[in-house]
């Protein structure tokens, strides 16, 4: 058997999240049966991250093994195994998933295991007048928000703390004790990105992070807020769950 890592990009706003989960359109269960139709394998395929249903992803890692005489033997090439599961991606899901790269790895090489660092990217709209050319992979937020009320607010959730009351009910992780290694946020004209750093993510994390800072953005919500929302868990110090359309899962380091 040979192990190959490769690296996805798709639009979530279809599927039940990463998952695959039976009866259900998820992006794990189109690549394992991608990966079927292409090489008549029965295939798991591991992802690095677990996004949530809506969410989209740029870099998304993921690995598999495949017998690689079985490639072979329908004269489909490694250089060609990219373009080979694609077909079959493209063909049954609306070009809305598609492998960007795959190479060899050794068998060490775990997507999820491995990974040193993920990164998601969340994209606001901050405008009056809504763009049907952004509203599947932005959130609107019609009033003016203070990007220097924010960028402050940022640094009091970067480090080691309990994000409790950052996390779904339906969190299944078993300790709320993270480690958010960077918050950055930029703005360019009427867009602004919030990226958040870490090595793991408890469910609906980033995007309740994203909620509460733009919730200090429009001065609902204060540095307090989120320091108190640190030290216990209390949902009232924290911001609404953003949107899942407006998130992206960037990258994956190893």
């Amino acid at each position: 058997m040979t192990r190959y890592k490769i690296t996805i990009e798709y639009d979530g706003k279809n599927y039940n999240g990463w998952q695959a989960q039976k009866g259900l359109n998820t992006i794990q269960g189109a690549l394992e049966e991608s990966v079927q139709l292409f090489c008549g394998e029965k295939v798991s395929i591991y992802g690095a991250g677990r996004t949530d249903t809506g969410v989209h992803a740029s870099g998304q890692v993921a690995h598999l093994d495949l017998d690689i005489e079985s490639i072979e033997d329908k004269k489909n090439k490694l250089g060609k195994l990219t373009m080979g599961i694609n077909y079959y991606l493209s063909r049954n899901f609306n070009n809305e998933i598609t492998i960007i790269s795959s190479k060899k790895v050794n068998q060490e090489f775990h997507a999820r295991f491995s990974a040193k660092y993920r990164r998601y990217k969340y994209t606001i709209l901050n405008k009056r007048t809504g763009s049907p050319l952004n509203r599947n992979n932005s959130w609107r937020v019609p009033l003016p928000l203070n990007l220097q009320s924010m960028i402050k607010a940022s640094k009091l959730l970067i480090g080691k703390h309990d994000f409790s009351s950052f996390r779904s009910t339906e969190c299944q992780s078993n300790s709320p004790i993270k480690t958010i290694d960077d918050i950055s946020i930029t703005k360019n004209k009427d867009f602004i990105f919030i990226k958040v750093t870490a090595k793991s993510f408890l469910m609906n994390q980033v995007r309740i992070i994203t909620g509460t800072l733009v919730e200090v953005g429009l001065n609902r919500k204060t540095e307090e807020d989120i320091i108190l929302a640190l030290k216990k868990y209390n949902k009232k110090h924290v911001g609404p769950t953003a949107p899942a359309h407006g998130l992206v899962l960037e990258k994956i380091s190893y």
